[in-house]
């Protein structure tokens, strides 16, 4: 079999990977360590490879069973937990204003991850290989072993979801709700509202959030620290 090019493999799948464990885990800390635990894991396994599947469903194979065990302790919201969020007080913004948009998009973004987590962790990652990884029904029911019915069933359900709890709860994604958020204001201020009021699809609305706040692809670290030490990567 042909010899795999595990720089290529970074550059390909790493950023989506980080995305996939960016969304899946809520604090990013630990989200960083999936996803780098992702890539030591296909390195770990690369050998094992023997082109039965394609690469790239191998490789999300690898992420899911990563990243589902990170993510074993994830909450999951449901509409009280928002609600007594947003009851809280609002945020204040204390940095310069050159800073200020870059700040509110971050905090944007941490509410993009919590509303996906209205979702089971199941659930959550087939939305997220739908969405954010582009795979169609039957990549995601070869990766989570589901029939392929069952994979079109929850991706339905769980964009529905999601709507639900953003139409509610995110002046970017409805200017027209209820939405409470603690740093509305700020939101506003920036006009941050009006860049994203043309991004009616869900899909659209991720893509450009993980656009504007480009991932980190934790893959370059893991290989890196391999190369410092001597070892091939081809």
């Amino acid at each position: 079999m042909k010899s795999i090019d595990l720089k290529q493999l970074a550059a390909q799948y790493g950023l989506k990977i980080s995305t996939l464990a960016h969304r899946m885990i809520n604090n990013s800390d630990l989200a960083k360590e999936a996803a780098q635990e992702v890539w030591i894991q296909i390195i770990k396994s690369i050998d094992t490879f023997r082109g039965e599947s394609e690469i790239g469903t191998w490789i999300y194979i690898i992420a899911k069973r990563t990243i589902l065990q990170y993510a074993r302790h994830e909450r999951i919201y449901s509409d009280t937990d928002i609600d007594g969020h947003f009851d809280l007080e609002p945020i204040d913004y204390t940095g310069s204003d050159e800073e200020k948009k870059e700040w509110v998009k971050q905090k944007c973004d941490s509410c993009l991850t919590a509303f996906c987590h209205c979702l089971n962790n199941e659930s959550r990652l087939i939305f997220l290989l739908h969405f954010i990884a582009a795979l169609d029904y039957s990549e995601i029911s070869d990766i989570m072993e589901l029939q392929e019915d069952n994979v079109r069933q929850i991706i339905f359900r769980s964009k529905e979801k999601i709507k639900h709890f953003m139409n509610r709860n995110c002046v970017l994604y409805n200017p027209d709700g209820e939405c409470r958020c603690r740093i509305r204001k700020h939101v506003l201020d920036v006009d941050l509202d009006k860049v994203y009021r043309k991004f009616e699809n869900l899909v659209n609305f991720y893509e450009e959030f993980d656009k504007n706040l480009p991932r980190k692809n934790y893959s370059e670290k893991v290989l890196s620290e391999l190369s410092q030490n001597g070892i091939m990567l081809h």
